[in-house]
């Protein structure tokens, strides 16, 4: 009997298998991360994005970068999405994990064209991403929430590598500022709890907290007042308007004066609205939903002020900047739910009318004026400081941090070349790759400082001696090597666990896959693995 090939695939349908597709996977990966590389550290260099309108941004931003890329690859895509959760989970780090992902997958390439199997490359992964998180839960430096030394001294760690860092100590300051208003349980998920507003026209030294709110909204009516001092505030949501039905109608009307008594009844609603907000000594109004520009002109005779028409997201702000509560009925209206700020003022900045909220009490948001002499100056400054004040939320959150400038991953990488040796097997040679790996995060800040990256990282490896020594690590702004964590070079220690956790999870996730099917026109549709 003749064997006859059994087809199972459309026509038209590419395979890749065993250490072709494992190849492909690893060097698209490798190609990502030749893109951001050279962005890491202080010294790091920037990038010049393009895109397809011709607006040019240019930043050093792992994330940012990342983020504009358009990729094709689905291995390519999954390194993006690592980096992209990190920035979430972390705010920070987006370049490391992308070099710690990366270096490990090509570390495993050379194994497995060695014939280690993958199944021994990823239980030795597992083993040695296990041990280094139980050693940074034994070195890390614990904290207090109330540390504002520390805090500081992270987020001008953080600043170092970004483009504020020639203010570097005025932005630590502003940050901490901002966060420590806000801080309370999970003080990094409230992050978002920080507006920052960008105010082109002045140096970045005018930026500024205030303790409440920019909203970038215009007065209901432009007769109001432009501003107002002791300012009860009432939230609503309720149209201020006669409402009109939803059906159509006809009404003859023989004598002129029913028409008078349809004016009277609309004026008789309206002022009804203004009676309630008058009892409660309201003299200002925020509002989700329309107000007339009749009854906007009635507010105005009375020196109220109103907005209107704020989306759900800036009435959350205002409520938690002032401290008040979203009313529906305004019958239920009392003297309760108003929110109080200081002064309230309307602002044009550039060409965009603000509503300013000043003096609140004790807000659980508020806002940083961002100034500058350059759009695209203030969109970076906006990035880095959003990053800054994710450092500081996520440390007051966990109050445990290490040092930086590669110290800790050289401390890694010295303690899991100790553990390789206890354990037997071929995981032994996946663990010494491991270790390999976290060396490539000081060896990139060594080459990027233009420094000599043997003779630099052979130096830090003889340093780490002693548990005494664990913090020892490169100081690229001044070309040294000591105790980062005496220098006040730190970082949070949930850093280098998340990117040992991502970056294991990945590397595994893509060693495992031996078979690469891709559909035909697997570009425009179908699948792709």
């Amino acid at each position: 009997m003749s064997r006859v090939p059994i087809m199972i695939l459309r026509e038209g349908t590419e395979e890749k298998e065993e250490k072709e597709a494992r190849k492909q996977n690893i060097n698209a990966i490798l190609a990502i991360t030749e893109m951001v590389r050279s962005t890491l550290g202080p010294k790091g260099m920037d990038k010049m994005l393009v895109d397809g309108l011709g607006e040019v941004t240019i930043t050093n931003d792992g994330a940012e970068i990342l983020k504009n890329l358009d990729i094709e690859s689905v291995a390519a895509n999954m390194m993006v999405n690592v980096a992209k959760a990190t920035d979430e989970e972390i705010g920070d780090g987006t370049t490391s994990v992308v070099l710690f992902s990366s270096a490990l997958l090509q570390n495993a390439l050379e194994l497995t064209e060695q014939g280690i199997h993958p199944k021994h490359l990823t239980h030795g992964f597992k083993l040695a991403a296990d041990k280094a998180l139980e050693i940074i839960e034994q070195i890390e430096e614990k904290i207090s929430k109330d540390d504002d030394f520390v805090l500081k001294n992270a987020a001008i760690t953080s600043m170092n590598s970004k483009q504020l860092v020639t203010s570097k100590n005025f932005f630590a300051d502003l940050a901490l500022q901002a966060v420590r208003q806000i801080a309370g349980e999970n003080t990094f998920d409230k992050i978002s709890n920080v507006k920052i507003v960008k105010a082109p026209g002045k140096s970045l030294s005018d930026s500024k907290v205030i303790r409440g709110l920019y909203l970038e909204k215009s007065r209901a009516d432009p007769t109001m007042p432009n501003g107002l001092k002791n300012v009860k505030i009432a939230v609503i949501r309720k149209k201020l308007e006669v409402v009109k039905t939803e059906f159509d109608s006809q009404i003859q009307i023989f004598d002129p004066k029913d028409i008078q008594k349809f004016k009277d009844q609309e004026e008789k609603i309206l002022q009804g609205y203004l009676k309630v907000f008058k009892d409660v000594g309201v003299n200002m109004i925020v509002n989700n939903q329309e107000i007339s520009d009749k009854f906007g002109a009635y507010l105005a005779r009375e020196g109220i002020i109103a907005i209107k028409n704020l989306s759900e997201d800036n009435i959350k702000a205002i409520l938690k900047a002032i401290d008040a509560t979203l009313v529906n009925d305004l019958k239920g209206l009392t003297e309760n739910d108003l929110g109080f700020a200081e002064t309230v003022k309307f602002e044009k900045i550039d060409k965009d009318e603000y509503t300013i909220f000043e003096g609140c009490k004790n807000p659980k948001a508020i806002s940083i004026v961002l100034k500058g002499g350059l759009k695209k100056l203030l969109d970076t400054a906006e990035v880095a400081l959003h990053d800054v004040l994710s450092v500081i939320g996520k440390i007051i959150d966990t109050q445990a941090v290490v040092g930086g400038g590669g110290a800790i991953y050289l401390e890694l990488a010295k303690r899991l070349k100790t553990y390789a040796n206890e354990v037997s097997g071929k995981e032994q040679l996946a663990i010494s790759a491991f270790a390999l790996a976290l060396e490539e995060i000081p060896k990139t800040l060594i080459r990027n400082a233009g420094l000599d990256e043997i003779e630099k990282i052979t130096a830090l490896r003889a340093a780490h001696k002693g548990d005494a020594d664990k913090w020892i690590g490169i100081d690229t702004i001044e070309n040294t090597i000591q105790d980062n964590f005496k220098k006040g070079i730190v970082e949070p220690s949930a850093l280098p666990k998340h990117i040992i956790k991502a970056g294991t999870e990945l590397a595994n996730l893509i060693l495992r896959v031996d078979r690469i099917i891709a559909a035909k026109n697997a570009a425009k549709g179908g699948f792709q693995y």
